[in-house]
């Protein structure tokens, strides 16, 4: 197939686009700056603007059997609703009626399972529970997906697929795990992080590329929601204890029930709660299984972040 690929020079657009070419698909990377491209896939560069209701995505389409579309806002959680919706939203929207057009026939979404919120019971959700997303981002990710879905609805031709990771973390990643692993690299050697009663979902960056190269391959992913994970629900005090052991690192993680954290406010709710997401669906139905070990993904990760040269040069950044 020959697929086009937004947000193509972010931290994941990276790694779908390596995986693409090596499954011998020709690619399209839609950015907005080639120049951030690794030089290899220049020439495949397709330069558009602002994603919006009014992109044109006539040229980036040319050609193209399925699209990829990962491109988002960088910091979400500065943006007013109104820009979300525009982005987010309408923008999706646009480029699934675009690729119709084109005769494009799949259209592999990435979602967020901010989409159906932040926090789960222990025993975690599948795709079955009822969106409740807790801030813009997630509301505005929701929305895309059901226009996602009426459009396919009115363009029968269109297949569309939808994927929700939690966190995504790997070697040169930024978000909530590198922070932790930065904190974990110069912390005290006692630490009240020694949290149980939770647990939460991960999901390495190969793993997530591996997932969607799947979603634009098998047929059965047409009309499906998946969430996609490493597989290993982790525990607060088990996440920092994984890192602590890779970076080589001795401290005494003072255990504090994650019920109790409550009491310290939103902070201490968000380290306490448990964001557990069943990809059972996504495994039986695409018979995909990660490529990527969690605890061997964890420890590439914390390596890279903590050698200097490699922290000096990374220049991924999250999509």
């Amino acid at each position: 197939m020959k697929v086009l690929v937004t947000g193509a020079s972010g931290y994941v657009g990276r790694a779908v686009l390596r995986d693409l070419e090596a499954a011998g698909h020709g690619i399209v990377a839609a950015v907005r700056d080639p120049a951030r491209l690794p030089p290899r896939w220049r020439d495949r560069a397709a330069a558009v603007g602002e994603i919006s209701a009014d992109t044109d995505w006539s040229a980036a389409l040319s050609g193209v059997d399925a699209v990829v579309h990962l491109a988002s806002p960088s910091a979400p959680g500065g943006l007013a609703d109104d820009i979300l919706d525009r982005i987010v939203v309408a923008g999706t929207k646009r480029l699934a009626e675009a690729a119709q057009r084109a005769g494009a026939r799949r259209f592999v979404f990435m979602s967020s399972v901010k989409a159906v919120g932040e926090t789960t019971p222990f025993a975690g959700v599948d795709e079955t529970v009822d969106p409740a997303p807790e801030d813009s981002y997630g509301r505005a990710k929701i929305a895309a997906e059901r226009a996602l879905q009426d459009t396919a609805l009115s363009y029968p031709g269109l297949e569309v697929a939808i994927l929700r990771p939690p966190p995504v973390y790997g070697p040169g990643s930024g978000g909530n795990v590198r922070r932790i692993i930065d904190f974990l690299r110069g912390a005290p050697p006692v630490l009240p992080l020694g949290i149980l009663g939770n647990r939460r979902s991960f999901l390495h960056r190969d793993n997530l590329a591996s997932a969607t190269l799947a979603c634009l391959e098998k047929p059965e992913a047409a009309g499906r929601t998946f969430f996609v994970t490493d597989g290993e629900p982790l525990s607060t005090g088990a996440l920092v204890r994984r890192i602590l052991t890779a970076l080589d690192r001795r401290a005494l993680l003072l255990p504090l029930p994650a019920a109790g954290l409550s009491r310290l406010g939103a902070t201490g709710r968000r380290l306490g709660a448990s964001c557990v997401f069943d990809d059972t669906a996504l495994r039986r139905t695409l018979d995909w299984k990660p490529v990527v070990d969690g605890r061997a993904g964890m420890l590439e990760a914390v390596r890279f972040a903590a050698d200097p040269l490699q922290t000096a040069v990374r220049g991924d950044q999250p999509c």
